[in-house]
């Protein structure tokens, strides 16, 4: 074997009284020669050298289990020989030194190996192991009719435990297993604790109280009847009360299921490990910043925003802010205010970012933006960055799009958004207003070589009644563009006068209501459903409540008719239907029942904020649906038509401001390939090295600190159109930032290496020589990821037959089964309990044919 190059070494490969690594020596392992740096364990240089030595108590990010207990401490399956001395050794102890010649594999060490599996089975649950219908085991019903207690846990497709059994051999001497009757929690947030399925190999221990510095766990000793048995468990009755920060490292390095996450998704580990920023549209790096935030270093912290996200100051005002819906902390109490952090991390921005932002030279490429809006800008930002001539058509007198002339100024001003439009036009974009483009032909006759259309959702949806059509009925768009505009309350203006109706119950009827108010009209914001529906979020709603808005339930509109508009009557009587909820509907939500009874009422103004649509021209040559959204690839924004694109509320439908911008990114890597590019928009803004300190450390009372609330104007000074919301100052920005579980750790803690799987590369010599008995084939990927399972009469013929999909499934693995039909449905159960999926098959064909 060759000298093993640029290895990444474990972390904590170095007993604790060693410095870093020496220079290389020359060790022999199995015969292999490696290089390896001093201070290396052996089992570390094992690992990195492909040589597999089972071990349940070491950990590539713990230090080896003989320092973290006295005497004969660990799980000592890692014995090794080293020659020249008696006895054996374990790997993860011995430190490397030149001239070592390390034997893994020996009938003393197999024996060793074996004696030490019994003796961590004894008291662990263990039946599953060895049985023979184990792998298509739905973990419910036992065939064998052995009691749950006796039985291995929910994750045993993946633990850890299970498959060094399989590896070392379970030897016949192994004890049964007798119930402990130790503690199960499994009503505390996030983790589940069964400490009968604890084998006392303390990662856990080390994980919470030496790398991370909380402290909350300790070991325990009990009297069973199996005799004295230790585990590790918490320091106080429960997971809050022991000061748990619930940074999810215990959990990761168990090896067993005695520490389980029940919010995690197997399917999508580290997405539900971090789902704060997986919920993010833009991908923004969501912990980093936040916890940047949290050490007041907001330059640093809207320079991770600015990778993902031109605009942080409108963002950080108006996002729907998927990432808190998502935010772990909210399954323990209050999720994060991260909206907010960013606008104050914005607000407090030092430039830094500029240091490392570029701006390539002039392409000579000319490239049409249609719509001035979120998704728009963002293209003509990241096109401009690219060198690309880029031009912004608009209908609008101003930029900005939805985000000025659908969000009230009271949410997001006007000078924001125009600083925010001012970086845009600093890199060289030209602005055409009240230009309205709606023939692609003329663009392209006029040499631009692509074009982007982000025209939003400007038509608003009617309330679908007889006189929805009269003066004094308008749809939401249009109100919202108007008061932006200055145009209510002007002689040809939509006049509201003394009482208004907004029907609806999103964050689209919350503005109309709450800007309806600071016209001086008496507001009622009517919903067919109540409260518990209402989709509008906590905030606007609450905004609705504190500024005066009559929010009015279980109503829904009839009809509109003229009123006589003389003598203090208003100008149109709205009859609303009064409803019941029924059964829930496709939504999810209980559908609103007409009970037959009616109630007429007089009004100045109806405001339909029931949804809007893309306007439609024909000139574009796009294929769109039946709701006029235009049709587009995910992957590249393009558009039935060649070197068109589409993005944001004119492809989604009305949708968020963040969505749109995650569109606009996508359209403008794909623009800038087809104008030479590289498609490459991504950028590194900060680049001073900075990451989370793993050693988070304890907290008292960390757990119990609930959400800090945004400064907020007081409701008697909201009748005009001042921000309402005002951030954070720097003492609460950096204590609510400082509430975060920085969940991003997780993931960076590597996987513990596993035993080497029976795979063989599938090729015409290689499966020449597989038995032609009956059984069951998996066919596997470059990564040796299972992509098919399937049972065949010849396990020969089978392969031979998947031969030519050798480029796709390099690899596979045979096992001989009389019932093969029984075994392939088996094993393609245990894959989808651990996928949460069927194998994804080898081709586009593939699946009929394999399943």
């Amino acid at each position: 074997m060759n000298a093993v190059q640029e290895i990444k070494w474990w972390k904590a490969a170095r007993p604790k009284d060693m410095g870093e690594f020496g220079a290389t020596v020359s060790i022999h392992i199995d015969c292999n020669k490696i290089e390896v740096p001093a201070g290396a364990s052996v089992l570390n240089a094992a690992t990195n050298a492909g040589v597999y030595i089972p071990a349940l108590c070491a950990h590539p990010d713990l230090p080896p289990a003989m320092q973290r207990g006295a005497g004969g401490a660990g799980c000592n399956l890692c014995m090794i020989e080293l020659e020249g001395e008696p006895g054996m050794r374990k790997a993860c102890s011995t430190t490397v030194v030149e001239g070592m010649r390390v034997t893994t594999k020996s009938e003393k060490i197999f024996k060793s190996r074996q004696e030490s599996l019994a003796k961590i089975l004894g008291p662990h649950p263990h039946v599953c192991l060895t049985c023979p219908q184990r792998d298509g085991c739905s973990r419910t019903t036992c065939s064998f009719g052995n009691p749950p207690e006796t039985r291995c846990c929910d994750i045993f497709p993946t633990c850890e435990l299970r498959k060094i059994a399989d590896f070392v051999g379970i030897p016949g001497t192994t004890p049964g297993y007798k119930p402990a009757s130790l503690p199960v929690i499994k009503d505390e947030p996030f983790f589940d604790r069964d400490y009968n399925l604890c084998i006392d190999c303390r990662r856990c221990l080390t994980a919470c109280n030496d790398i991370r510095g909380v402290g909350c766990l300790e070991v325990k000793e009990v009297e069973t009847p199996q005799g004295k048995r230790t585990y590790v468990g918490t320091i106080a009755a429960t997971l809050v009360d022991s000061g748990c920060k619930f940074c999810q490292a215990c959990v990761t390095v168990c090896p067993t299921g005695a520490l389980t996450d029940r919010t995690l998704d197997p399917a999508k580990r580290e997405e539900s490990m971090v789902p704060c920023k997986s919920a993010c549209p833009a991908g923004i790096d969501v912990p980093r910043y936040v916890q940047l935030a949290a050490e007041g270093k907001y330059g640093e912290a809207i320079a991770v925003v600015r990778e993902k996200l031109p605009f942080p100051g409108i963002v950080g005002r108006a996002c729907f802010a998927m990432c808190e819906a998502a935010c772990r902390r909210g399954k323990l109490d209050d999720p994060l205010s991260i909206r907010t952090l960013k606008r104050v991390a914005d607000d407090n921005d030092t430039g830094l970012w500029r240091q490392h932002s570029k701006q390539l030279p002039p392409s000579g490429r000319k490239a049409a933006v249609i719509g001035a809006g979120p998704a728009g800008l963002t293209v003509a930002y990241y096109l401009a960055k690219k060198g690309h001539a880029v031009t912004v058509f608009d209908a609008q007198p101003s930029s900005g799009g939805m985000a000025r002339y659908g969000i009230p100024s009271y949410r997001v001003p006007g000078e924001v958004i125009d600083r925010e439009v001012g970086e845009v036009e600093k890199l060289g974009v030209r602005f055409q207003y009240d230009t309205r483009i709606e023939n692609m032909d003329e663009l392209f006759a006029q040499g631009y070589e692509a074009a982007f259309i982000g025209i939003g959702c400007q038509g608003g949806d009617k309330l679908g009644i007889p006189g929805d059509d009269l003066d004094g009925v308008v749809d939401s768009p249009t109100y919202l563009r108007a008061a932006t505009m200055g145009l209510v309350n002007t002689p040809d203006g939509i006049q509201v006068g003394e009482k208004v109706a907004v029907i609806g119950g999103g964050n689209v009827a919350t503005d109309n209501a709450r800007s309806s108010l600071r016209y001086g009209a008496s507001v009622d914001m009517v919903y067919r459903r109540t409260k518990e529906e209402m989709p509008a979020r906590d905030e606007e709603f609450d905004g609705c409540v504190e500024e005066g808005v009559n929010i009015r339930y279980l109503l829904a509109p009839k009809r509109i008719e003229a009123g006589n508009g003389h003598a203090g009557g208003h100008r149109l009587n709205i009859t609303y239907s009064k409803m019941q909820l029924g059964e829930p509907d496709a939504s999810g939500r209980r559908r609103p029942v007409d009970t037959g009874e009616e109630v007429t009422e007089g009004v100045d103004l109806v405001v339909a904020a029931v949804g809007q649509h893309p306007n439609k021209f024909e000139g574009f040559g796009v294929e769109t649906d039946k709701k006029g959204r235009i049709i587009v690839r995910a992957d590249s924004m393009l558009t039935s038509r060649p070197r068109v694109y589409a993005g944001g509320d004119a492809v989604l439908g009305p949708s968020t401001l963040i969505e749109s911008i995650a569109q606009g990114r996508v359209a403008a890597g794909a623009m800038d390939k087809l104008l030479g590019g590289d498609g490459d928009i991504e950028e590194k803004l900060l680049r001073d090295g900075w990451e989370t300190d793993p050693k988070i450390g304890r907290d008292e009372g960390f757990n119990r600190i609930r959400k800090f609330h945004p400064i907020m104007l007081a409701p008697a000074q909201r009748a005009n159109w001042d921000e309402v919301e005002k951030g954070f100052d720097d003492a609460t920005a950096r204590a609510e930032a400082a509430r975060c579980f920085k969940c991003n750790l997780a993931p960076t803690i590597v996987d513990a290496p596993l035993p080497p799987e029976s795979w063989l590369g599938l090729d015409a010599a290689t499966v020449a020589a597989v038995t032609t008995e009956s059984g069951v084939y998996q066919l596997l990927d470059g990564d040796k990821k299972v992509l098919a399972i399937k049972g065949v009469e010849n396990l020969r013929e089978g392969l031979e037959a998947m031969l030519d999909k050798a480029e796709i499934a390099p690899y596979f693995t045979v096992e001989e089964a009389p019932f093969f039909s029984q075994r392939e449905n088996q094993l393609v159960q245990a894959y989808m309990q651990q996928h949460g999926s069927m194998p994804p098959g080898v081709g586009a064909d593939e699946m009929d044919d394999l399943f």
